[in-house]
């Protein structure tokens, strides 16, 4: 009997994770408004790719849900900041 899943031993990785990896670290280029726009959905597809991996842990690595989350909300909270301070210092 076989449950659906393949037996090739690699494991998928979420979709979601990987774009929300991606969009992260493409964060990191772009200035301060489109930076937490994109770092916001990158931690939102980070944590849909944690909770898909909790369902289904074959769903692959979960150092890629992780880095997502961690860099978009770091790119998230660093340009609040920044914006914060240019807002109510003028």
């Amino acid at each position: 009997m076989t449950d659906g899943r393949t037996t090739s031993g690699w494991r998928s990785t979420s979709l979601a994770a990987i774009i929300g990896l991606i969009l992260a670290v493409g964060s990191l280029f772009l200035p301060a408004v489109g930076a937490l726009a994109v770092s916001g959905g990158a931690v939102v597809l980070g944590v849909l790719g944690r909770r898909q991996l909790k369902r289904d842990p074959s769903t692959g690595p979960a150092w890629v849900s992780l880095a997502a989350i961690i860099i978009g909300g770091f790119v998230f909270v660093s340009q609040a900041i920044i914006l914060a301070v240019v807002y109510f210092a003028a």
